[in-house]
């Protein structure tokens, strides 16, 4: 008996038309949950109500494109050269639409793994900046360097398409953490108190940063490096990555003032020498024929 109503449906004149119609019901049905949970869970994370309505506006039509050409795909038999038209057509409006759709995933992954927030200094591909904003379809931010060689702003807005992402790197300076490793470099003598530099180097970046020292527990500290000129302190601290530049600025202003009221402390430099010997006369000794002295 059932096998006998099985084949009568299945011979029934309009059964794809029933079946489309069903497939129609059951995808609005899916459609209104997934948008009502999406819904709750965007709002939260959206930073601005706009986002979110863009976000849905644009999800309605890629929905309704994707269910649309699905169902033309499965019952394209029966509407026949119209359904492979219209197939071949949404096919070219979906490679139009390529790029907004890949911003707006790439938005959805910003929102979900929040690999940067709206304040945060960060590096996306070869820009440097303080995120302003975040829309559905960029990022936009305020550009740190770029005129110039510093991290300092620059007073340029840089708008970055959000599909980048899936292709970038992301570099985030204060996702983690508060506060970044900075360092201050300086080339002394081979006859330098590297003892007495580092003392005083430690000492006056503590003083500068006396505030993050007390909050973290973490003092400054120096590294030394051999050098064909004498010796590389690196000078690491803690500062926050916005007053980089300031902070540094202070610290080698007061190590520049130190140094130069020390006896044992000599700055690293190279000298160019040079020597004209006339023509058709013995050279000079071997020793005056180098053309860089290291001091």
């Amino acid at each position: 008996m059932f096998s006998q109503i099985w084949d009568a449906l299945l011979n029934f004149k309009y059964a794809s038309v029933v079946s489309m119609v069903v497939v129609i019901i059951g995808t609005v049905i899916v459609y209104f949950r997934l948008t009502s949970q999406m819904r709750k869970f965007t709002d939260a994370r959206a930073y601005k109500p706009e986002n979110a309505d863009r976000f849905f506006f644009l999800w309605r039509y890629v929905f309704m494109f994707s269910i649309g050409a699905v169902i033309i795909f499965l019952f394209s038999d029966a509407i026949g050269l119209i359904g492979i038209s219209l197939t071949f057509m949404m096919t070219l409006l979906g490679w139009g639409l390529r790029n907004p759709i890949t911003n707006l995933a790439a938005w959805l992954l910003v929102i979900l793994k929040k690999p940067y927030k709206i304040g945060d200094r960060v590096i996306l591909g070869e820009t440097i900046g303080d995120v302003r904003n975040i829309s559905v379809m960029y990022t936009q931010l305020d550009q740190v360097g770029g005129t110039i060689g510093g991290e300092e702003k620059s007073g340029r807005s840089v708008m970055i398409p959000n599909q980048h992402l899936f292709r970038w790197n992301v570099i985030n300076y204060t996702r983690d953490e508060k506060y970044i490793l900075d360092e201050v470099i300086i080339r002394l003598t081979y006859h330098s108190d590297i003892t007495r530099a580092e003392q005083i180097m430690g000492g006056q970046a503590a003083e500068v940063t006396a505030d993050i020292c007390a909050e973290i527990g973490e003092s400054p500290y120096v590294r030394f490096e051999f050098i064909p000129s004498g010796v590389l302190a690196k000078l690491r601290y803690r500062v926050l990555a916005v007053k980089r530049q300031e902070i540094s600025t202070s610290i080698v202003e007061r190590i520049f003032e130190q140094f130069h009221r020390e006896s044992t402390i000599q700055f690293a430099y190279i000298r160019n020498e040079t020597q004209l010997t006339p023509k058709n006369e013995q050279a000079p000794p071997p020793q005056y024929l180098y053309a860089n002295i290291f001091h």
